[in-house]
C-alpha cells in the first residue's frame, strides 16, 4: 500500500536540493508579499488618477483581483524561471505539467467536491456559516465581477500550485523525505499562508492541501491539481456571490 502511494521518484533528472528549493520558494513568496504591498500602497490613488473608480467608492475587491491578478502573473513566471535553472530537467517536467488521463481527472474533481460538501457541513454545523463573512463584505464591493473571479478562480491557484504542488514538491519529494515528505510538508506550508482564518478553517485548508498533494503524487500532474484548486475556488466564489445576493 505504501508503495502504491507514494511511488519511487522518477531518477531522469533531480531537483533542486531540498536547502535551494525551500530558499528559492521563500524568495519567491516573499517577493509576492512585497509585490502585492507596494501594489496595495498606492492602488487606491493610481485608479482614481486612471478615472477608474469614483473617490467614494469601495475599492477593496477591485484592488484585490488587480493586484492579485498582476502579481500571481508575474511570480508564477518566477517558478519556471527557477525550474528552468536546473539544467538537467525541462521546466515543464520539473514543474509537473503534464497530461492526466481525463477519466483520472474527472475522479479526482469528484473528490474535490465531495470534500468541500463535507467541510462546508462541518464549517456550518460548527460555526453556523459557510465561510468567512469578510469575503462577502469584499464581494459586495466587486465592480467587476469578471476581474474578481478571475482573480480568485484562474490565476490565484496558477500560481500557489505551480509553487507548492509544482517547485516545492519536486525538491522535497526528490530529498530524503520522499512522497509522504512533499504531501505534509507542502500541504502544511500551502496551509501557513492564509493568516486570515481560525484555527478550524486552518484544519479545513490543511485536510485540502493533504488532497492535492496525493493528487499531485498519485498522477504526476499539476494541472490535475490546478483543476481541483480552481474547481475548489470556484464553488467559493459561487458561495460568497449567493451569500451577498441572499443577506444584501
Amino acid at each position: 500500500m505504501q508503495a502504491t502511494l507514494f511511488p519511487a521518484t522518477d531518477s531522469s533528472g533531480r531537483p533542486w536540493g531540498l536547502a535551494a528549493t525551500l530558499g528559492l520558494s521563500l524568495a519567491i513568496w516573499y517577493t509576492l508579499e512585497l509585490l502585492q504591498a507596494a501594489m496595495g500602497f498606492g492602488m487606491e490613488r493610481v485608479l482614481d488618477s486612471a478615472r477608474l473608480l469614483d473617490p467614494a467608492e469601495n475599492t477593496q475587491a477591485l484592488n484585490f483581483a488587480i493586484i492579485t491578478c498582476v502579481t500571481t502573473v508575474l511570480c508564477a513566471a518566477l517558478v519556471v524561471a527557477a525550474a528552468g535553472l536546473r539544467d538537467c530537467i525541462e521546466p515543464r517536467a520539473y514543474l509537473a505539467l503534464g497530461a492526466a488521463d481525463g477519466r483520472v481527472l474527472l475522479r479526482w474533481l469528484l473528490a474535490t467536491v465531495l470534500v468541500v460538501a463535507q467541510t462546508d457541513a462541518v464549517l456550518y454545523l460548527v460555526k453556523g456559516e459557510l465561510l468567512p463573512m469578510q469575503w462577502v463584505e469584499i464581494y459586495r464591493s466587486v465592480r467587476s465581477p469578471v476581474l474578481f473571479w478571475f482573480a480568485l478562480v484562474v490565476a490565484t491557484p496558477i500560481f500557489e500550485e505551480l509553487l507548492f504542488r509544482g517547485f516545492v514538491f519536486a525538491g522535497i519529494r526528490a530529498s530524503p523525505l520522499g512522497g509522504f515528505g512533499a504531501v505534509v510538508i507542502t500541504a502544511l506550508a500551502w496551509t501557513l499562508i492564509h493568516q486570515e482564518y481560525d484555527p478550524l478553517e486552518f484544519s479545513i485548508i490543511f485536510i485540502i492541501g493533504l488532497m492535492l498533494g496525493i493528487a499531485r503524487l498519485r498522477t504526476g500532474s499539476v494541472l490535475v491539481t490546478m483543476a481541483m484548486h480552481m474547481l475548489h475556488n470556484l464553488i467559493s466564489a459561487g458561495e460568497i456571490a449567493w451569500l451577498a445576493a441572499a443577506f444584501e
